[in-house]
């Protein structure tokens, strides 16, 4: 079987996260799995991530961030290099 790492879908700024599972029961594409042991959701799914934000929107530490391909963000318009200038965990 063969891994590849995916660059884009939802990521889990765990620092914030309390567990509260709202991430996990609101993805309509199932993006989310529960490991019940430390009681926190895991992005297990990247690449099925439909882009909707439901999980970064719902989520009350806003401790999730939405990794939008470079495609898309073209098709939107947006400015790459405006975007690689921003700084913090969730930048590019």
């Amino acid at each position: 079987m063969y891994t590849m790492k995916i660059g884009y879908g939802p990521i889990i700024d765990m620092r914030y996260c309390k567990g509260c599972g709202t991430c996990y029961d609101n993805c309509p594409m199932d993006v989310f799995s529960w490991d019940e042991e430390k009681g926190i959701p895991i992005v297990a799914y990247p690449a099925e991530c439909c882009f909707c934000c439901f999980c970064e929107i719902l989520c009350p530490e806003v401790a999730i961030n939405v990794r939008v391909p470079v495609h898309h963000l073209l098709d939107f318009g947006v400015r790459l290099r405006a975007v690689e200038q921003e700084e913090g965990p969730f930048a590019l």
